[in-house]
């Protein structure tokens, strides 16, 4: 039971944020210091940022790679379909998402702080968790510690860290939840033509292709509905980090809501003082401390890459 309840969490945070690099609470922050501070970015841009992740509601559909590709590696197109200042907003920071010089390059392809240059921070970050776990017996603990599960026990402390990296963010500026969870709500509906133009007709032709021929109105109710949940799930999310900075309660919020996901899509019962343990213990071991330089360089390399790349309004 252990093990199918541990696999349950693994499930449950691939279906939220696998293939994130950063999460929404990074990804925003990103976003407001690359516009100069939260005074000067608006919410489009704030939630632009985070937006290209709602491609994960797809995982486990034939057309996942590839719509993740489109929208992390082939993603300029978004931008030359904006037309109207809040389309520019969304569109300026759904690509400074990507990962071939956006945010997510950092954290999933080359850090740019740390001594190894060939993986990504959180990529690393989450491998030495793994050992780091394993060797103080969690992964025993869990019946999970023999070699075929590394892939398991990899993804789950690449979860870890993203929610660990969020809490950091947070901590050191509890009001950007709230920041985030009004940029979401109040995001502008052109998102959607944004998505719609940039892809649809893609999304038909590839889904003939593989042989899973979708027609136009369901591959644009599929876009069209994930954005939306996505947004949603943006709302939420960010509504579990308390405006006053108290960090018992941001990790109760978190572990029931992990929780309650399992039990709502898996039908598994699993105890949010484990999930509470988990992310409490890796943040007061303090493997991500150094994840403030990090940040800014990612800060500094997304904005000149913007700028490189005419992405500008």
């Amino acid at each position: 039971m252990k093990k199918r309840a541990l696999c349950g969490v693994v499930l449950v945070l691939g279906l939220s944020m696998t293939a994130a690099a950063w999460d929404v609470l990074a990804h925003s922050f990103i976003m407001e210091q690359i516009k100069g501070g939260p005074d000067k970015a608006n919410g489009n841009e704030v939630y632009g940022i985070a937006s290209p992740d709602f491609v994960n509601y797809l995982m486990g559909q034939p057309y996942y790679g590839w719509l993740y590709d489109e929208t992390h590696k082939d993603f300029m197109r978004v931008w030359h379909k904006a037309e109207t200042p809040a389309e520019q907003s969304l569109a300026m920071g759904f690509v400074a998402h990507n990962g071939l010089w956006g945010a997510d390059y950092a954290a999933h392809i080359a850090a740019l702080t740390l001594a190894d240059k060939t993986k990504g921070y959180v990529i690393q970050k989450a491998e030495y968790i793994e050992s780091l776990l394993g060797a103080m017996g969690v992964w025993a603990e869990l019946e999970i510690d023999e070699e075929e599960y590394l892939p398991l026990r990899l993804e789950l402390c690449h979860n870890i860290i993203e929610y660990v990296i969020d809490l950091q963010v947070w901590l050191s500026d509890p009001t950007i939840a709230g920041r985030v969870a009004i940029a979401a709500a109040g995001r502008d509906a052109s998102i959607q033509r944004l998505l719609k133009t940039s892809y649809a007709g893609l999304f038909v032709a590839y889904s003939r292709k593989i042989g899973e021929p979708l027609s136009h109105e369901n591959a644009l109710s599929t876009l069209l509905g994930y954005e939306s949940a996505f947004q949603a799930r943006v709302v939420l999310y960010a509504s579990l980090f308390p405006a006053d900075g108290n960090l018992n309660v941001a990790l109760g919020n978190l572990s029931v809501y992990l929780s309650a996901l399992a039990n709502q899509m898996f039908g598994l019962i699993i105890d949010p003082a484990k999930v509470a343990e988990i992310l409490g213990g890796v943040l007061l071991l303090g493997v991500t401390n150094d994840v403030g330089p990090e940040l800014g360089a990612t800060i500094n390399y997304v904005h000149d890459q913007l700028i490189a790349h005419q992405v500008v309004y």
